[in-house]
């Protein structure tokens, strides 16, 4: 039993997400104006997503469903933008359990209760579930920012309307082997769900933002719903923040890795 909890944080916290703080209530516009071409919707959106070099979440809650099993845990994350992000999370009395570090280069998830880390290339997303993701698309999906999988840099003029009409309130962008749409809230200009799915099988994973709220000058969705689904299973996660700082001086520090015995990542991800 104990074995099967600790998968579920484990597989929890491999998920990001950042959330808000006190709100006011937005009534939302039911469309967009009909003229509007996707590149102007583009740039609306990058006009008016969040902008930061810090970002510490000092109290997070993760409401977890995974194989039929419900866990919430506490949290904590920390981001220097383009460099690091730490998600620590602490099931009981603030005690560390499972970190989770990513860098540009690779991500290193630490198990303290079983003394193992498991360390890994972004290319295993694409090997393993066919989504080239990389650290600066997880950057920008836990802070509701527009991205493009697999491309770090991209033109506006890449997107178009969901069946070619703006009423659909949703932009779309195609590579090979994968599908994006960006569904867009009228009234604020901010992304409220970004859906992922693969072509060649049904993985999907569906990102949804919801109560934007203010905090430190800087609009956040207060809840971020994570749902990822393939033929065979289905895991939901709810995140939650209650208290972060925005651009406050923040150093990261990578773990000392010789205090635990590394694991196999891939026979990890088997399970």
């Amino acid at each position: 039993m104990k074995t099967k909890i600790n998968k579920i944080i484990i597989f929890s916290i491999v998920l990001l997400a950042l959330g808000a703080c006190k709100t006011k209530k937005i009534i939302s516009k039911t469309e967009l104006p009909h003229d509007m071409l996707p590149a102007e919707m583009v740039k609306k959106i990058q006009d008016k997503q969040p902008a930061f070099t810090t970002a510490d979440v000092h109290k997070m809650s993760v409401d977890v469903d995974l194989k039929e099993r419900q866990l919430t845990v506490n949290a904590t994350l920390k981001m220097v933008t383009d460099s690091a992000i730490h998600l620590s999370v602490q099931p009981f009395f603030g005690i560390e359990l499972f970190k989770l570090e990513l860098t540009p280069r690779n991500f290193v998830l630490i198990d303290k209760t079983n003394k193992t880390y498991y360390e890994g290339g972004y290319s295993l997303f694409k090997s393993r579930f066919g989504v080239d993701v990389d650290f600066y698309s997880i950057q920008s999906m836990i802070s509701n920012r527009l991205f493009v999988v697999g491309n770090r840099a991209f033109l506006a003029d890449v997107f178009k309307w969901r069946n070619d009409s703006v009423s659909s309130q949703a932009l779309t962008v195609e590579a090979v082997t994968l599908k994006q749409e960006v569904v867009v809230d009228a009234t604020l200009d901010r992304i409220k769900k970004m859906i992922l799915k693969i072509k060649d099988n049904n993985n999907t994973v569906v990102t949804e933002y919801s109560g934007f709220k203010e905090f430190d000058k800087l609009l956040f969705p207060g809840n971020i719903y994570v749902n990822a689904e393939n033929a065979k299973s289905k895991a939901s996660f709810h995140f939650t923040v209650e208290q972060v700082e925005f651009d406050e001086p923040l150093v990261l520090q990578a773990a000392n890795l010789s205090r635990y015995r590394r694991g196999d990542i891939n026979r990890f991800m088997k399970k």
